[in-house]
């Protein structure tokens, strides 16, 4: 993947991760998982480990974009420093 794909990807994953939609059903979805695990009784178990699933695939998801925020940094600093050493090279 090109590093000017990558920053493209970086830009809409920021978008999504920042849309008060997505914060709010990402709130909401941790927020029933955990009410669900503290409401459950001694012997609940598939309730509590259907509730840390759930926290889970809320962290894995936000860490997915997360991600792909980092790697469009990254590939942006790479693309400048790819400029730096293309500038440098034509006053050699």
């Amino acid at each position: 993947m090109s590093p000017e794909e990558e920053i493209r990807r970086a830009e809409r994953a920021r978008a999504i991760l920042g849309d008060p939609l997505v914060t709010e059903a990402l709130a909401a979805l941790e927020s029933a998982a955990t009410e669900a695990w503290r409401s459950t009784g001694a012997h609940d178990v598939d309730t509590r480990e259907r509730a840390w699933l759930m926290l889970r695939l809320a962290e894995r998801f936000r860490a997915h974009f997360e991600s792909l925020v980092e790697n469009g940094r990254l590939a942006k600093s790479r693309l400048v420093e790819l400029e730096r050493e293309r500038r440098f090279t034509l006053f050699r």
